[in-house]
């Protein structure tokens, strides 16, 4: 049977470059004997949709962006119970996912990866019904990081974060916040909690070891002489090298302020819901295709 591809992109990602990849990548799979469709949507919105209630026509879906771009694949994919195989070609800014897995950068030798045919099951988590494919991130940092223009991280990468974060230092304060499940609840002041599903996090390993589990660490409690632990992970992406945090992993989380303040979150670099947040991890959510060194 003639495999069926669907590919998704977001004309945004890779400084514009994401629709001329996928035309390559629609000639390369026509040229290997396998049909090819582009996936067109409008709005972000629809292309949730469209994934949620197309995709099991489809044996393999392969997405081209940044882990926005596999945010929004993925959150379309979360209540679907025949899910396509996942092919990525990166064209994001940082690429976490693609950091991690260890793939390829470059879109040609990606696609090489895809076509390779090599898989493994990976686990994603989930917000509020939304699909968390690197990180979450709320506090001081993801406010900071709600003023930085998408056409600024394109023209200055990574280094527009610390930046931002410098120049609002000052600002900045914690937030009284609620974590708990059916087990343990635990109250803290929050300046920045980060929420992970890897290791990696902005291109940069954070943690020594990966577990299967969701990831939180958070600069917590601090002092006003303790500020500079928010300087160093602004400047670094560095917490659990901190000496001011708390750190554990989880399978399911509640999370919710202590006050009158509506606290947004940042999902895979983009803006996500207010708390409060109903956060689980799913192991094994979709076949991945890989390279096999990774194994």
């Amino acid at each position: 049977m003639t495999k069926k591809n669907l590919i998704f992109f977001n004309s945004k990602s890779g400084e514009g470059k994401s629709a001329e990849i996928a035309d390559y990548v629609v000639e390369q799979l026509e040229k290997n004997g396998q049909q090819a469709e582009k996936l067109l949507t409008s709005s972000k919105e629809e292309a949730i949709e469209k994934i949620r209630t197309q995709s099991a026509g489809y044996q393999r879906l392969i997405c081209i962006g940044g882990d926005g771009t596999l945010n929004v694949a993925l959150t379309g994919l979360l209540h679907v119970k025949q899910r396509p195989v996942l092919g990525v070609i990166p064209a994001g800014t940082v690429n976490n996912f693609a950091q991690k897995w260890n793939l390829p950068l470059e879109y040609h030798e990606a696609l090489k990866v895809i076509l390779a045919e090599s898989h493994r099951s990976i686990g994603i988590g989930e917000c509020n019904g939304q699909a968390i494919v690197s990180s979450l991130m709320f506090g001081s940092l993801a406010d900071v990081s709600n003023r930085v223009r998408q056409q600024d991280k394109q023209k200055y990468g990574l280094l527009v974060y610390p930046w931002q974060a410098i120049k609002q230092l000052p600002k900045q304060r914690s937030y009284p916040i609620e974590f708990y499940n059916s087990l343990v609840a635990m109250d803290a002041k929050v300046w920045v909690c980060l929420i992970s599903t890897s290791n990696y996090i902005a291109g940069r390993r954070y943690l020594e070891e990966d577990s299967n589990s969701l990831h939180l660490t958070m600069l917590n409690n601090m002092k006003i002489n303790k500020l500079l632990n928010y300087g160093y992970f602004a400047l670094t992406g560095n917490l659990r090298r901190s000496t001011t945090l708390t750190s554990f992993d989880f399978k399911k989380l509640n999370v919710r302020t202590l006050s009158d303040k509506r606290i947004s979150t940042r999902i895979d670099g983009d803006p996500g819901p207010y708390l409060p947040l109903q956060l689980s991890w799913h192991p094994n959510f979709i076949e991945c295709c890989v390279t096999e060194k990774i194994f």
